[in-house]
């Protein structure tokens, strides 16, 4: 039977700051804002396995350390007498961690997924710090999981990643009884914030401005038509708000990177131009505006900074031509373009999109595309997955099945891509019920794939039907 211990554990960090909240900061602020009461939509869980060796207490060890190196898990948040977002850095301070313990035969997994859930409806108070929590499961007395759930104001999914492989090194070295090897030199959020108050942040700032007010000009009015006042296709219908479905699919993973040798561009630009001319065609529009999701890393001292860097820049991307690796190429430069434009004020650019929507100009950014595998470049030329016969990508393709999703967003539109399987790519779409019904995401997933598998081929697609035949909900 599981058994845990809450525990308050005391850390310590160099100092204590206060200061005005970076623009990713604010950001995410206002995100956060727009869900309330469920403020927790924007926490994060991560896990990372441990190798089943040291003690329960190296590892608290670990978190405390993890605590007194990075600011932004020590930081609280709050509005100031003129209103502006502050953040607020302690020295000290305490924080919670919970240890599992099973006995031999015990389902670690099931711990983490009750924790998880638990953590999913316990929002935090983003005034009090630290906006983390960790939980440790232990199985016949070894630690073998550690787990975080830290809120979006602290960390973005890049900080996630560089979190859980620096627990699993400090705690390697812990459980050795070694020196825990030093942090990573990195610019921290209080100096990214007088950074972004300088000549220099101003200017990236009002290059940004003109960015975003010449995408608004160019952005279509709407991807998803009104469907004459019905909800899901269906008038009259009770049906849900919105609708998640995933795919896993092997045939995209080995299609992806052969195509991009053809086209000559990254494998994200290859799905990218893939989910644009699907959106496209179906609006019948000869263009389409998607939000890309960005880490704002190209700083060199901002590569391990553990901080929310995170914001959300729109690129338009021309559909134009015969060619579609004509597409995929623009794409790429519009892409750059884009993700040189990710420091903007949050505030300013909601006042342009307001400004934009009060003087008549249609404005709909709500499709979002977000490419979170680590490894967007191409193999070597002599690597595997880049010479793929047609007869394998049908083999393939009988092993994709579609089925219902738990992510939520509050986008009309919103896929997420990850490789966390090896050899598949997963393509999880939520859209909102009236732009698509759940069999439309279905058949959405599915064209992604069909697509996908004929530009491997060397095949132009047909153009897609949209949620008949395979696009048909199945259990996953």
């Amino acid at each position: 039977m599981a058994e845990f211990v809450r525990h308050r554990i005391p850390f310590a960090g160099r100092r204590a700051a206060t200061a005005p909240a970076t623009c990713a900061q604010r950001h995410i602020w206002n995100l956060m804002q727009g869900q309330l009461p469920d403020a927790a939509f924007y926490d994060v869980a991560y896990w990372v396995p441990l190798p089943g060796h040291g003690t329960p207490e190296n590892l608290l060890d670990v978190f405390a350390e993890l605590l007194g190196r990075h600011e932004s898990l020590r930081t609280g948040f709050y509005r100031d007498e003129d209103g502006s977002l502050v953040q607020e850095v302690v020295d000290s301070g305490q924080f919670e961690a919970e240890v599992w313990s099973l006995p031999a035969d015990g389902d670690p997994d099931s711990v983490l997924q009750a924790w998880e859930r638990r953590m999913r409806h316990t929002a935090f108070d983003p005034a009090q710090a630290p906006l983390i929590r960790f939980m440790v499961t232990v199985v016949d007395g070894a630690p073998v999981l550690a787990a975080f759930c830290v809120s979006h104001l602290a960390v973005d999914l890049t900080s996630v990643r560089l979190l859980a492989d620096e627990v699993a090194r400090l705690f390697d070295a812990r459980a050795a009884d070694r020196s825990l090897p030093p942090a990573v030199p990195s610019r921290q959020p209080v100096e990214q914030a007088q950074l972004e108050s300088s000549p220099r942040g101003r200017a990236l700032q009002a290059r940004a401005r003109a960015y975003w007010c010449r995408q608004l000009e160019s952005a279509p009015a709407t991807l998803f038509p009104p469907r004459n006042g019905s909800v899901g296709g269906a008038v009259g219908l009770a049906a849900p708000v919105r609708y998640s479905a995933g795919i896993s699919s092997r045939a995209v993973a080995l299609a992806v990177p052969v195509v991009a040798r053809r086209w000559r561009v990254s494998t994200s630009v290859v799905l990218l131009t893939v989910v644009a001319q699907l959106l496209g065609r179906r609006a019948g529009l000869p263009s389409c505006t998607l939000r890309l999701l960005t880490a704002n890393r190209s700083d060199p001292e901002l590569r391990g900074t553990i901080a929310n860097l995170h914001t959300e820049v729109p690129v338009t991307i021309d559909l134009a031509g015969d060619r579609v690796e004509d597409v995929a190429r623009r794409a790429l430069a519009a892409c750059t373009a884009a993700y040189a434009n990710g420091l903007y004020d949050p505030d300013d650019v909601e006042g342009l999109i307001a400004s934009a929507q009060e003087s008549g100009m249609p404005v709909d950014l709500s499709y979002c595309f977000n490419d979170v595998r680590e490894e967007h470049t191409l193999p070597e030329a002599s690597g595997g997955g880049t010479t793929v016969s047609g007869a394998e990508l049908r083999a393939a393709m009988a092993d994709t099945v579609v089925g219902p999703d738990e992510f939520e967003e509050g986008e009309t539109f919103f896929i997420v891509i990850d490789d966390e399987t090896p050899g598949e790519i997963r393509m999880v779409l939520n859209a909102d019920h009236r732009a698509l019904t759940p069999s439309e995401v279905h058949g959405f997933l599915y064209d992604i794939e069909r697509s996908l598998v004929e530009y491997a081929e060397g095949a132009e697609p047909e153009p897609a039907v949209g949620g008949a035949g395979r696009g048909a909900p199945q259990s996953a």
